[in-house]
């Protein structure tokens, strides 16, 4: 009799344990969930501004490019085009650059 007692209480505690895995996991995979909420939206936004920024990068080329070739009229050597620090594009001499 002593052994079946042990066992029924072994098994109360078995079950209980199992029940607080249970909640454990379930808590831990809503967790889960947010972040990867979470981290779905830092990519959207990630995206979107990479996007952006290669639009603008594509901007500035084909102004770069449009500049380029108004500088074309057969006195290149003596201009360049220029970037400053704000990012403005304009036309230097090249003695200006060294």
């Amino acid at each position: 009799m002593n052994r079946v007692t042990h066992s029924q209480a072994t098994a109360r505690i078995q079950r209980r344990l199992e029940r607080l895995e249970l909640d454990h996991l379930r808590q831990h995979a809503a967790e889960q969930a947010q972040r990867i909420e979470e981290l779905e939206a830092q990519v959207e936004q990630l995206t979107r501004e990479a996007e952006w920024a290669d639009a603008r990068s594509d901007m500035w080329h084909d102004a770069h490019n449009r500049l380029s070739e108004h500088l074309d009229d057969g006195t290149a050597d003596a201009r360049c085009v220029g970037l400053t620090a704000q990012g403005e594009l304009l036309v230097v001499r090249t003695g200006a650059m060294q």
